[in-house]
This record gives C-alpha cells, structure tokens and sequence, in this order.
C-alpha cells in the first residue's frame, strides 16, 4: 500500500475488525469488475476479497468524505435490509443524509 500515507495503513485491529465483520466474503458468482479484489475462491463456492484492497477502498472513500466541507452534501443510501441501519446511523453521527428504503433519483 504504497500510494497511500504510513498513518492510514491497517493496524492488525483494523483487519480483525474486517475480519470479524465478515467484508472479506463475497458471493458465489462473481462480475469480472470484482475479479482484481477477489483473492480466492472456497471450496463451497464462495469467493473471498482481498482485505486490504477493501482497506484501501475504505480510506479513499473515508478521504473523500472528510473533504466536503458541508456534511448536509453527503447522501447515503441503501435499499437493503441489511445497510439500512448503518446508513441511518451514520447520518445521525456525521449530519449527513441518510436515505433508507427505496431511492429514485
């Protein structure tokens, strides 16, 4: 991770929280976009990404973020189940939008 200042590379926390997280497991079927973050593939099928590839996914966007001066500019979304609490929270701590449940733009 050369690319990206010393003070942001993973801590070993940081990877057993990913870990533990689960953001290391993919689907069975896999885009040819996520083939580059893909690390390998299990014997039951499921694939599994590179966590520090996500690291470094997760400090772009963190970086990106933390640029806009206004967070009401920030819009979150998910149409998941799954996301829709985070994206709520996250609006909440941070003073972004948090939009969930279906979004058409």
């Amino acid at each position: 991770m050369s690319h990206i200042p010393a003070c942001l590379n993973p801590t070993e926390e940081d990877i057993q929280l990913l870990l533990s997280a689960k953001a290391h497991l993919g689907a069975q079927n896999v885009d040819t976009h996520m083939l580059p973050y893909v690390y390998q593939r299990r014997d039951d099928g499921v694939n599994v990404i590179n966590v520090t590839k996500t690291w470094e996914k997760l400090v772009l966007a963190a970086r990106v973020i933390a640029a806009i001066e206004d967070p009401q500019d920030v819009c979150v979304i998910s149409s998941r189940s799954f996301g829709q609490r985070a994206v709520l929270k996250y609006g909440i701590h941070t003073g972004a939008q948090g939009l969930a449940g279906r979004f058409t733009p």
